[in-house]
């Protein structure tokens, strides 16, 4: 399932039913994605995509400043400035479902350590070229989110983090975790 994340600021509105709209820079989500939404490095909730709408900032109505948690539709585009978006963005529209707070960490790699999980990977499978790479990176830096940028941004998190989780099954799946 892919991921919506939000700063822990977004939380009580997310909660609250306020926050239904999202507008980003950059997104791979379309209309009928299911997404876990994290907010503050927590899953609090499932959200399904409803619409993915391209729009220029100076496009944006009031209403989706309101949608989107704000008072304003100044106060957005302050705060988009504030971020650097360029003129074109993403208004992505969900349906959110708030669920018991859950550790993505434990949900996806129990209670196993990632460098642990990392090195016994090179150690004792045999990764494809591009994952050993990705592995050795993530070593050397020893964080997922300074290996992303090593990688070329903070978009190569998903793949990290993809490729965690595939080492991490097989080595469970080899009683080596």
């Amino acid at each position: 399932m892919k991921h919506l994340e939000f700063k822990r600021k977004y939380a009580d509105l997310l909660l609250s039913g306020k926050k239904r709209i999202t507008i980003r820079n950059w997104t791979n989500l379309k209309a009928g994605d299911e997404v876990y939404v994290h907010c503050g490095g927590k899953i609090i909730g499932k959200a399904k995509i409803s619409a993915v709408e391209r729009k220029k900032i100076s496009e944006l109505t009031d209403e989706e400043a309101r949608l989107d948690g704000f008072s304003s539709r100044e106060d957005m585009l302050e705060e988009l400035e504030r971020i650097g978006y360029g003129d074109e963005v993403y208004v992505i529209r969900f349906d959110f479902e708030p669920i018991e707070s859950v550790n993505p960490h434990n949900m996806y790699y129990g209670d196993a350590d990632l460098v642990e999980v990392a090195e016994k990977s090179l150690k004792h499978l045999d990764l494809e070229e591009r994952d050993r790479k990705v592995v050795e990176i993530f070593l050397m830096y020893g964080s997922i989110r300074k290996a992303a940028r090593k990688l070329g941004g903070s978009r190569k998190r998903g793949e990290i983090r993809k490729i965690l989780r595939k080492c991490y099954l097989m080595l469970k799946e080899r009683s080596l975790i």
